[in-house]
């Protein structure tokens, strides 16, 4: 692997592989969350993807990406900690399968070119006033679909309860009526100003040459004008608040949605035992709240777990009839503090493990999760290489500390009025 400077704000990383078939290419923009203005650069993300100075049509778009044998381009806005990303990618056939074996790196990175940093407008008018209205139609409907995704409402509203940054609570799209308030010169500035100040990750895997890579990657994009934030923190952490905030919101739907926010801070060496007792506690088939509350007392149709390492979040997200919300609430701060007062058994221990571990192997034949744990690796400087013998080295000991560390801060119930358990 390759990591290198283009300059003190744009970092390259080239990971020379034979094991995928194809070429990807990703370009990840990152500004702290608190800077960021997310509806802006949602929408600005979407101009990004659709069409350029260049390619000022969806025919002409699909015309150049069919020259780069069917290649797939997309751009997307995310959160990860205390960082607003804006992530481009490019995924081309490996040219050791096209028919006439041309290099497709140079003309890849020459189309990313091409469409992030011509887009079809200008700093005076904006962003093209008929498709950017197009396009927010296109968001504002996405972001209205999710209002019946029921789960992520409860998360969500969970999570707005528990942040005190109120940037930190949005998702990473920002509100619908930010949405609709952005204009065609705002997001052009927003465009202006990601260049300008965020940090940028060039990632590349696939079968390259690092040397004949890296000097691509310099020919295409070290002119760029991107000084801006020397160093992107991706931590975000809060005070521990008392007393715990409980809400409870009805809408008639058919199943009550449980979701729990405990803190959880961990510092970055034992990162590993927090990864294991997350998979004991509830984020496996085999953990104690799915094997506990939901198959033997009966308390949750769904059950299941999120930790954040970059946040502090520890999400507990359940489906349960209205009825059973308090026996499922108490079901789970029981098995938490079970794993806190007692150590998990060597067998227990060595099951989940096995169980990370695939997971762990099978992520690896994924050419995206790969670049992903690169870009990760990139910002924290925490390699992946030793990732086994870490995990090997948690101990039933190491699992109940962290066990005690669980702080429960938001107690959210989004309650169904059409249930027929009632």
């Amino acid at each position: 692997m390759l990591k290198k400077d283009l300059n003190a704000n744009t970092h390259v990383t080239i990971q020379p592989t034979q094991q995928f078939s194809t070429i990807r290419i990703e370009l990840n923009f990152a500004s702290p969350v608190g800077q960021a203005d997310f509806a802006q650069r949602a929408l600005m993300a979407k101009m990004l993807e659709e069409t350029s100075e260049k390619y000022q049509s969806q025919p002409a778009l699909a015309r150049a990406l069919s020259a780069l044998y069917g290649a797939e381009y997309g751009v997307d806005v995310l959160k990860m900690g205390a960082l607003h990303i804006v992530k481009a990618h490019l995924v081309m056939i490996d040219e050791r399968f096209t028919a006439d074996g041309q290099s497709l790196l140079a003309q890849g990175l020459t189309f990313l070119k091409d469409m992030l940093t011509q887009p079809l407008g200008n700093a005076t008018d904006g962003f093209d006033l008929t498709i950017f209205e197009r396009q927010k139609d296109f968001l504002l409907d996405e972001m209205a679909a999710l209002e019946d995704d029921r789960p992520y409402i409860a998360n969500r509203h969970a999570l707005n309860a528990y942040f005190d940054q109120a940037a930190q609570a949005l998702p990473a799209y920002g509100t619908p009526k930010a949405v609709e308030d952005v204009t065609p010169q705002q997001a052009y500035q927003a465009f202006k100003a990601m260049w300008a100040d965020d940090r940028l990750d060039i990632l590349i895997s696939g079968d390259v040459d690092e040397n004949t890579c890296w000097n691509l990657v310099k020919q295409t994009f070290a002119v760029q004008p991107n000084t801006g934030v020397k160093h992107a923190n991706l931590y975000y952490h809060q005070p521990v608040h008392v007393p715990v905030k409980t809400v409870a919101e009805r809408q008639p739907v058919n199943q009550s949605q449980l979701a729990m926010i405990y803190q959880l801070e961990i510092a970055p060496e034992h990162r590993f035992a927090a990864y294991v007792f997350e998979a004991i506690f509830g984020g496996t088939p085999v953990s104690r709240l799915f094997m506990d509350v939901r198959e033997t007392q009966g308390l949750a149709y769904t059950i299941s777990t999120d930790y954040n390492r970059f946040t502090d979040v520890l999400l507990v997200s359940a489906g349960v009839a209205s009825v059973q919300v308090g026996p499922a609430q108490a079901a789970i701060e029981a098995n938490l503090k079970s794993l806190a007062q007692t150590l998990v058994t060597d067998e227990e221990l060595a099951m989940v493990k096995q169980l990370m571990w695939t997971d762990f192997m099978t992520s690896l034949d994924n050419q995206s999760q790969v670049q992903d744990r690169a870009y990760v690796s990139a910002l924290t400087g925490q390699s992946i290489a030793d990732w086994w013998d870490n995990l090997s080295a948690v101990t039933p000991q190491a699992v109940q500390a962290v066990a005690k560390r669980a702080t429960l801060q938001v107690a959210y119930v989004l309650k169904g009025t059409n249930e027929d358990a009632d």
